[in-house]
């Protein structure tokens, strides 16, 4: 199956995201080495912001003494899906479509959390460039074809009557090739995603965003709803077997998110200590990561006003539906 999964989703992972919990001083809220066993758990994310608050709570141990922690970074869509379709792991941070069409390809997962929003942005060092309209007859750089970038940029261009390969000519190249583009001047129009635009903009001072695709996104789907972008999903063998763990882990997830925008230099240390990030620039960027924690249960309108829309683009984008009930997690 893993064979079938990977030709299925090489075309459409986005590892959009890129890129923790101040440890518990409630004792209640840790795993009792005095009640429990031993336990080994796998957390593993890519070098994108759902990972940042891992790595924080690794650091503090705020899962409790007996919870022995293996990190695994994922780098690309085979190593992802060792990860995704064994039931040894515990939490792996995730590209929301990616979990959606996991789990409509038959993946035994549950999302748990939301926890990058947007992170997308359009950006030009063309002083005339001010609306989409702007764009006509243009050359746009554009990361992960067929991806969520592609796809919400190919409908936002659409819903201000601008179509892809007619009136915008898309470019497709890696987040970080664009990024380095820009910087040398050698590009003047360009979508791409956090810390890459941040990393442009410090490059080249002429470097400009004209469009937050979150904002352009309410303007469009209502003030009500967000751009889901990443999140954490269990397997629900695991999930099953630790109950009360996967409970205690989205309350210190949460923290350690928290704790990571309240305290971007300490964050960023972490960052280039585990992922080999540029701490400078992780630490000027974390405004703009899109990092905000929301349960499953409670993101279900804004994934499912994100999943019908990459659905109507790109159906195997999200494996051909939106997914049912059972994918949400929700702690009872």
């Amino acid at each position: 199956m893993k064979n079938k999964i990977a030709l299925l989703l090489i075309a459409v992972l986005s590892i959009t995201m890129l890129f923790g919990c101040s440890q518990s001083e409630n004792k209640e809220t840790k795993v009792s080495a005095e009640k429990q066993e031993e336990i080994k758990i796998v957390m593993s994310g890519p070098k994108a912001p759902p990972t940042i608050p891992l790595l924080r709570m690794m650091e503090t141990n705020a899962l409790g003494e007996n919870v022995k922690i293996d990190f695994k970074i994922w780098n690309g869509v085979e190593e992802l899906l060792t990860i995704a379709t064994s039931s040894d792991y515990g939490f792996l941070a995730i590209p929301v479509n990616t979990a959606a069409k996991l789990y409509n390809k038959g993946v035994d997962i549950k999302l748990t959390n939301v926890d990058t929003w947007g992170v997308m942005y359009l950006s030009t060092t063309d002083p005339k460039c001010n609306e989409w309209e702007d764009l006509k007859g243009k050359k746009l750089y554009v990361p992960f074809k067929s991806a969520p970038p592609d796809i919400i940029t190919q409908y936002l261009l659409k819903e201000h009557g601008l179509e892809a390969g007619k009136d915008v000519e898309i470019i497709y190249s890696t987040p970080s090739e664009i990024a380095q583009m820009v910087k040398v001047g050698e590009i003047e129009y360009a979508m791409n995603i956090e810390p890459f635009i941040t990393a442009s903009k410090m490059g080249n001072e002429k470097v400009r965003v004209i469009f937050n695709y979150m904002d352009e996104w309410k303007k469009i789907k209502g003030d009500e709803y967000d751009i889901p972008n990443a999140g954490i999903v269990t397997n629900n063998k695991f999930l099953k077997e630790n109950k009360e763990l996967v409970q205690i882990f989205e309350k210190e997830y949460e923290k350690a998110l928290q704790w990571t925008l309240e305290n971007p230099k300490e964050s960023a240390q972490l960052v280039e200590k585990y992922l080999g990030l540029n701490k400078g620039l992780i630490e000027k960027s974390m405004p703009t990561l899109g990092l905000k924690y929301k349960q499953a249960n409670e993101s279900k309108k804004d994934l499912e006003k994100y999943y019908e829309t990459l659905l109507n683009f790109k159906a195997d984008s999200i494996g051909g539906k939106t997914p049912d009930e059972n994918y949400y997690y929700e702690e009872k």
